[in-house]
C-alpha cells in the first residue's frame, strides 16, 4: 500500500520504501514521526518516545503511571469511555477472541484488570459487553477452593527430567511425567505445572524454542490436558529482564518480543496459562494450592489471584 511522505508529497510504494528514503531528507524515523505526527503525553503535555512507529502512533502516555494518574484525575465517565475504547481498539486491531488476562493487560500500554474493576462494575461483564468471550469468573465469586490444602492422601509426581525440584512437605514421587515439571495424584482435570526460572522462560518464549513449545501445548490439547507455567520471578522483574544482574547480558531478546509471545499464546489456547510468583517458596506454596483446588484453577484468571492475593 503506497504511502506520501510529508516532507514533500512524494509517493512510496510502502512504509519501509519510505523510512528508508527518510536518510535522504536528513531524519530518522523518530524525527519524522515526531515533526509530522506529533504526540503529547496526555498527563504530562510531553512528546510520546519513540520506539517503533505503532508504539508511537497508538500511544497517549509515555508510561503506565501516567496513565493511571491521568485516568485517576477524570470524571469516572470519561475515564470508563478512555478504557472501553482502549479495549474495543485492542479488539480489533490483534483480533481477539478472549477477554485479554492479567498478564495481557499488564504487559501492555493498559489499566490491568484490577483497574477496571475499580471503575467497572465487572471487567468481565464489560469484555462481554463488546463481543468478547470470557475464560474466567471473577475470582471474587469463588475463592474457598484455594485455601483448601493437599492431605497425606494426595502425591505430588515431579518429572524425572527436572533438575531444580522443589521439595513438598506432603508426600512427592518422581516418575516420568507426559508434559512439565509436576502433576498431582488428585483429581484435577489434567493439570500439568511447568517450573521456569524467568532465564528458562526468555530461552522458551525465544525464536529458537517457541515453535518447540507450541508443539508441547498443542500436545496437552490434543490429551485434553491443562497446562500451568510458573516463573519464579515477579512480573514486574520479567518486564525489565535486560536490566536485572543474573540474566544474561548476551540475550538478544527484548521483553516486547518475549510478551508478544506470551500474549499471543494465550489468545490462541484455552488450556494455557502462565504465573509469575516471587521467588521459590511461593512456587512451592502456590503450586501445592493450585492441585488443592482440584479442577477449580481453570475457572480463575492464576495471575489476577495472585496480585488480588488471592491465590
Amino acid at each position: 500500500m503506497s504511502v506520501i511522505c510529508k516532507v514533500d508529497g512524494k509517493e512510496f510504494k510502502d512504509e519501509k520504501s519510505l523510512h528508508f528514503a527518510l536518510r535522504s531528507y536528513g531524519l530518522n524515523k523518530e524525527k519524522y514521526y515526531h515533526a509530522y505526527y506529533p504526540k503529547k503525553d496526555l498527563l504530562t503535555g510531553e512528546t510520546i518516545n519513540f520506539k517503533t512507529k505503532d508504539q508511537y502512533l497508538n500511544s497517549d502516555f509515555n508510561d503506565k503511571n501516567n496513565m493511571k494518574k491521568w485516568l485517576k484525575e477524570q470524571p469516572s465517565e470519561k475515564a470508563q469511555e478512555y478504557c472501553k475504547n482502549l479495549l474495543i481498539k485492542r479488539q480489533k486491531d490483534k483480533s481477539l477472541i478472549y477477554s485479554p488476562t492479567q498478564i495481557e493487560t499488564r504487559t501492555i500500554m493498559s489499566p490491568s484488570i484490577i483497574f477496571y474493576n475499580k471503575i467497572f462494575d465487572d471487567y468481565y461483564n464489560l469484555c462481554s459487553s463488546i463481543g468478547l468471550k470470557n475464560k474466567f469468573i471473577h475470582p471474587n465469586n469463588s475463592t474457598s477452593q484455594f485455601k483448601n490444602k493437599l492431605t497425606n492422601r494426595d502425591t505430588i509426581y515431579v518429572d524425572t527430567r527436572e533438575q531444580s525440584w522443589l521439595k513438598f512437605d506432603i508426600p512427592f514421587e518422581i516418575k516420568t511425567l507426559s508434559f512439565g515439571d509436576y502433576s498431582c495424584s488428585n483429581e484435577n482435570c489434567n493439570c500439568y505445572i511447568e517450573r521456569k526460572s524467568l532465564s528458562d522462560f526468555i530461552s522458551t518464549l525465544s525464536v529458537k524454542n517457541f515453535d518447540r513449545f507450541k508443539n508441547e501445548i498443542d500436545k496437552t490439547k490434543k490429551n485434553n490436558s491443562y497446562l500451568i507455567v510458573i516463573i519464579e520471578e515477579k512480573l514486574t522483574n520479567a518486564l525489565n529482564f535486560q536490566y536485572l544482574p543474573h540474566i544474561n547480558k548476551k540475550i538478544k531478546a527484548t521483553p516486547e518480543y518475549i510478551f508478544h509471545n506470551v500474549r499471543s499464546l494465550i489468545q490462541q489456547y484455552d488450556n494455557l496459562q502462565f504465573l509469575f510468583v516471587d521467588g521459590r517458596n511461593e512456587m512451592k506454596r502456590v503450586i501445592e494450592s493450585i492441585f488443592a483446588s482440584k479442577c477449580f484453577y481453570n475457572k480463575i484468571d492464576l495471575q489476577l489471584a495472585y496480585d488480588m492475593k488471592l491465590l
